[in-house]
Order: C-alpha cells, then sequence, then structure tokens
C-alpha cells in the first residue's frame, strides 16, 4: 500500500466523478446519481485516510481523520440508495430511509463527544462496537443491492422489450468488482496477506475509473412521462388486491383488441417498443394492458413481444429475400436490438440456434 502516487490519484478521481455525478451533464437518473455520487465521495474520504497515513500526516491532521473515518459509515447505505433510485420509477426519497444513516450519527456523535468523555471500559466498548459493525454493515448492503438488481431485472420485463439499456448491468459489474475491493480491505483490516498489499492501489484506482465509464455513459432507466412513470411503479411495485382488475368481458375484448393491433400494425418490429407505447396505441391504460398480459397470456410483457418477433425472425431466415443479410441483420430487421438478445431468444422459443433452425428447415 505504500504507494502515494496512485492512491493520490485515486483519491483525486474519486472526488472528480463524485462532483461530475453530483451534477450529471446528461441530466439521467438525476436523483440515482447523486447518491451514488455521495457513495463516490466516501470513497475518496477512505482513499484520503490512506493517502494520509502513507505520507505520515496523520498526527497533522488528527480531528479531519475522526471525520473522514466517520463518512465510512455513509458508504455502503449512499450505494445501496443509489440502486434503490435506479430501479425505482417514482424517485422521491422517504423519511424512512433516515434510518439507514443510524450508524454514521453514532459514529460522529462519538467522535465529537470524545474529548469530553472519561477514558474507561464503555468508551472502549462503544467504539469497538460500531468499528466491528462496519464490515458486517458493507457485506449486507451489498448483498441487498444484488438482490435489489435481481429483482429490477425482473421488473423490467413487464414493461420494456428490449431491456440491453436500462438493465443496469454495469452496475452490476461494478459490485462485482466492489466485491473485490471488499475484500482486499478486509484483507488489510484483519487477514494482513502481505502479497496483495502491492496490488492494492492498483485495485482501487481500476475500480474508480471502471465506475466512471460506465456510470457517465449511463442511460434513463424509465424514460416516461409522470403521468406514465405513476402507474409504471405500481406494476413493478404493486400493492397486494384480492380484486381482480378486468372482468371476463373486458379481458376477452382486450385480448381481441391487442391481437388485432399485432398483426395490422406488426408494432413489434419497433426496436424500442415499451408497454407505455403499446398502451397509448390501444387507447386503455398501462396497467390494465399488463395485467391482460399476464393473465391471458401468461407472459410478461418482455417474452410477449418477442415471442412475436421470434415468429418475424423465422420467416425471414428462410425467404430467400433476405439471404443476403447476416444473423444481426436478422436480428435488427425482427425488432431485437442485440445479437446476444436474439440468440438467446430464439433458441429459448425453438430449442435451436438461428443457423441451426434454417439447417432444419432445409
Amino acid at each position: 500500500m505504500n504507494n502515494p502516487l496512485l492512491i493520490g490519484l485515486t483519491t483525486g478521481g474519486a472526488f472528480l466523478l463524485s462532483f461530475v455525478l453530483f451534477s450529471h451533464p446528461q441530466k439521467k437518473n438525476l436523483l440515482a446519481s447523486k447518491w451514488l455520487g455521495i457513495f463516490v465521495a466516501t470513497l475518496g474520504c477512505a482513499m484520503l485516510e490512506i493517502f494520509i497515513h502513507t505520507v505520515n500526516l496523520q498526527e497533522k491532521y488528527r480531528f479531519g481523520l475522526s471525520s473522514v473515518e466517520a463518512s465510512r459509515f455513509l458508504s455502503a447505505p449512499a450505494l445501496f440508495l443509489s440502486v434503490v433510485f435506479y430501479t425505482s420509477a417514482v424517485k422521491q426519497f422517504h423519511y424512512r430511509y433516515l434510518w439507514h444513516f443510524l450508524p454514521f450519527l453514532l459514529f460522529f456523535s462519538l467522535n465529537l463527544c470524545e474529548p469530553k468523555l472519561s477514558p474507561g471500559p464503555f468508551t472502549t466498548f462503544a467504539f469497538l462496537v460500531i468499528k466491528g459493525s462496519l464490515p458486517l454493515q458493507t457485506v449486507i448492503y451489498i448483498i441487498l443491492c444484488f438482490v435489489r438488481l435481481k429483482k429490477h431485472s425482473q421488473n423490467l420485463r413487464e414493461i420494456v422489450s428490449s431491456t440491453e439499456y436500462q438493465d443496469l448491468s454495469w452496475l452490476k459489474n461494478f459490485l462485482v468488482v466492489l466485491v473485490v475491493v471488499v475484500l482486499i480491505w478486509l484483507n488489510l483490516a484483519f487477514f494482513n496477506f502481505k502479497p496483495l498489499y502491492n496490488f492494492t492501489p492498483f485495485i482501487y484506482l481500476a475500480s474508480v475509473y471502471f465506475l466512471a465509464y460506465f456510470s457517465l455513459g449511463q442511460r434513463e432507466v424509465y424514460a416516461f412521462n409522470s403521468a406514465q412513470l405513476e402507474e409504471v411503479e405500481k406494476i413493478i411495485h404493486p400493492k397486494t388486491t384480492k380484486q381482480k382488475r378486468l372482468s371476463d368481458d373486458e379481458i376477452l375484448l382486450l385480448k381481441n383488441r391487442l391481437e388485432k393491433l399485432m398483426k395490422e400494425t406488426r408494432i413489434y418490429l419497433e426496436n424500442d417498443l415499451t408497454l407505455p407505447v403499446l398502451a397509448s396505441e390501444m387507447n386503455t391504460s398501462i396497467h390494465d394492458l399488463s395485467f391482460l398480459i399476464n393473465h391471458a397470456y401468461n407472459e410478461n410483457f418482455f417474452s410477449f413481444i418477442n415471442k412475436y418477433r421470434i415468429e418475424e425472425a423465422k420467416s425471414l431466415l428462410l425467404s430467400e429475400k433476405f439471404n443476403h443479410l447476416n444473423i444481426l441483420g436478422i436480428a435488427f430487421q425482427s425488432g431485437f436490438n442485440s445479437k446476444t438478445t436474439f440468440n438467446i431468444t430464439f433458441k429459448k422459443h425453438t430449442g435451436l440456434s438461428p443457423t441451426d433452425y434454417v439447417k432444419s428447415q432445409r
């Protein structure tokens, strides 16, 4: 860890990224980006603490180090809240989120009161308990982040027909990198496995630049107007109710209208088709259309639309008119946004890859 240059670069990079995220130039996912910026700022504080110790300035900045150390308790809650707001359609801060910062307030209060407290076993025990809870807090919050992102992947399929740009895969990958960083931090704090020491500054620096690259290129997760967002929120976070949303007659009527629309307009060929767009075309509510697809077809929106796209792709693959197109061209022509998603979905529906399907038919 005795590499002040790399630690200094990581510290400066983290604070710069924090500032950029807090005032995101593209105005994407603003509230989520602000909380991610706070998280990155706490990383910068942690790197600053390491830097100060590396250059032996801890005695000169003793009080400042206490404040920096307290910021560690902000790190995991800030990351979790950023994930919460990335995965919510309606982004609103609730007072119930404040309890996440209770450990930070306790530790910060103890630091402020420490000069006035008489040294003794109780004070020592209180500091040990709070400091010892930090690794546990970090592990719990990272697990909660993974759980939330997994649920987001499922929810997204109720709303969009192509998930490549909204699935937050960059954030999942960063969490994996963060797990590595946490393991290294635990090694530094508890296990002292020395061969890792030389690589630790490089991993810290790489993790900051990884996050910068992906977070600054993010897209809006739910790019809908406020009225649509309200309905989308009710779909992805439904309230339990025993009342059936649509009667059998209403389901039959809407089902006939939906199938007629799909057949006549072939709207499924639009690459970025979403549930709100289709609901608008049908002149019905987003919630009613979601209920129809879930209950009449026993599918989510993603699989319902891609079922039509696969049928289109099967037709194109066997048509001499489209022999000039490769697999990627067929995928785009069928409404898919990526070759990977097309191949996975095609095999799921047919049991064969596109190439094997063509061979089987010819």
